[in-house]
């Protein structure tokens, strides 16, 4: 049997409802979402809850997540740094579904986006469909992935990483 994925134009930001990342004060896992979801993913307001330790912090209203951002870009080119670790872009919190995998750190948002990312490498058949209003484009999550969680070589240890970080959950 054949397991085949669809590519329906899913985009990264449509994983950002709720990001798990490691509390500043306790380390321990704690969640960032967002307030009014029904605005674009540029103007919506965040906030980061533990349930641990009671950490609470809201974005400012005016969306002031520049700094944040330029952490979060720096973050790739920093691969130098022995503590790797992939940022969110809201509060420039590490991630807390990375590991290393293949020379590499395969990261997901949340249960959502590792189950997304475990369907597209596990299958063989991967099928891109055309966006309604925009036709074919290249803008999914799916065609921007890297190629070293793409290729046939490294399937099965992706595979292998990713259940470990449905353990953490």
């Amino acid at each position: 049997m054949v397991i085949r994925f669809r590519d329906y134009g899913k985009r990264l930001s449509d994983f950002e409802q709720e990001i798990l990342v490691r509390c500043p004060q306790c380390e321990r896992i704690a969640k960032i979402l967002t307030l009014n979801s029904e605005q674009s993913s540029l103007c919506s307001i965040k906030r980061i809850t533990c349930h641990h330790c009671s950490y609470t912090k809201q974005q400012p209203k005016d969306g002031n997540r520049k700094a944040a951002l330029l952490l979060w870009q720096n973050n790739y080119g920093n691969k130098r740094n022995s503590s790797y670790e992939i940022l969110e872009h809201f509060f420039g919190l590490p991630l807390w579904l990375q590991i290393s995998c293949c020379g590499q750190v395969l990261w997901a948002y949340n249960e959502a986006h590792l189950n997304f990312l475990e369907s597209y490498v596990q299958s063989k058949l991967r099928e891109h469909l055309p966006d309604e209003p925009l036709g074919w484009h290249n803008g999914s999550l799916a065609s921007r992935l890297p190629r070293w969680i793409k290729v046939t070589q490294h399937r099965e240890k992706v595979l292998q990483k990713i259940q470990q970080l449905k353990h953490r959950l």
